[in-house]
């Protein structure tokens, strides 16, 4: 055995390498790799928080590869954790019977989902609707459920395709594209918001070489700086932030998330934020604000969608 910590930040440090665009690992890898660590730690990990996370990831690993056995294996492991007792039985119940549903066992989700309903009826009707809409099917008595409320905030939003982009980024998922309307000072209107979505999108997609130079350049200004404050340093550097001589190299470092457009008023053109993945900080990402196609400042995820 060995201290839990120890694992468990090794686990987290080959996570970040998974992560990453250069990685070559499959899920298969992933998992055996977990696995192995895991039961090299000690009992003080169901102590750990950061394990608590590592359970629930390989719990949704197995849901889905549908693996009912191993996933219940992993749910019974996080009933060893400390963590556990922040929730009442009926809700680890409830849990347990949406996570047996999504793996395609209904008779083992049946079980654990009446066994909440017999101490908190209500609450199976407050969570996900396609649990609680299966379990509904089975009750003697069913429930009538009301039709979802809608929403009156707008949302105004798109997915987004720049082919330069996608080559230079080498990704393949669309651009999340959305109107952010919180500075906006005028009236809120649906149909002006989404023709300013429609103007903005046709000239991203018309200069959307002119953007990546301009947004890759501010990064070149920032980078050697940051990577002092950051401080990788050895085979760390390498893999998360390694010394740029070619823009170009930031292609498998960062990676287009979102595309906010943030109005002030109908009448003058709107900030635009970019958010990124980036390597070297997962969890506070990489953002800029941009008008009329000048990065006006760069930063972590706020910079993106805040004036």
């Amino acid at each position: 055995m060995e201290e839990a910590q120890v694992v468990i930040d090794r686990i987290y440090s080959y996570l970040d390498r998974y992560g990453l665009k250069t990685n070559t690992d499959t899920v298969e890898d992933l998992i055996a790799f977990i696995e192995e660590q895991w039961n090299l730690a000690d009992e003080s990990k169901y102590c750990i928080y950061d394990a608590s996370i590592i359970i629930g990831r390989m719990t949704t690993e197995y849901i889905r590869l549908r693996e009912f056995e191993k996933m219940m294996f992993w749910l019974d492991e996080g009933d060893k954790h400390s963590n556990k007792d922040r929730n009442p039985e009926y809700v680890r119940n409830y849990y347990k019977g949406e996570c047996c549903l999504e793996c395609g066992n209904e008779e083992a989700a049946l079980h654990y989902l009446n066994l909440c309903y017999a101490v908190e009826p209500e609450y199976i009707f407050t969570r996900a609707p396609f649990c609680y809409e299966f379990f509904n099917q089975h009750l003697e008595n069913p429930v009538q459920l009301s039709e979802p409320i809608e929403e009156d905030e707008v949302e105004i939003e798109m997915e987004l395709e720049l082919p330069l982009w996608k080559a230079f980024f080498k990704m393949e998922e669309a651009i999340r594209c959305e109107v952010l309307l919180d500075y906006i000072e005028d009236e809120v209107d649906e149909k002006e918001a989404t023709e300013l979505m429609n103007r903005i999108v046709k000239d991203v997609q018309e200069n959307e070489q002119t953007i990546l130079e301009e947004l890759l350049s501010k990064l070149v200004s920032k980078y050697e700086k940051w990577q002092v404050q950051y401080g990788y340093e050895a085979e760390d550097k390498e893999t998360f932030m390694p010394d740029i001589v070619d823009k170009n190299q930031f292609g498998m470092l960062i990676t287009p998330m979102t595309i906010y457009i943030i109005p002030e008023s109908w009448t003058e053109p709107p900030h635009i934020g970019y958010l990124f993945d980036c390597s070297w900080d997962r969890e506070h990402a990489l953002g800029f604000m941009t008008y009329d196609h000048k990065v006006e400042h760069i930063g972590g995820a706020d910079s993106a969608f805040c004036l």
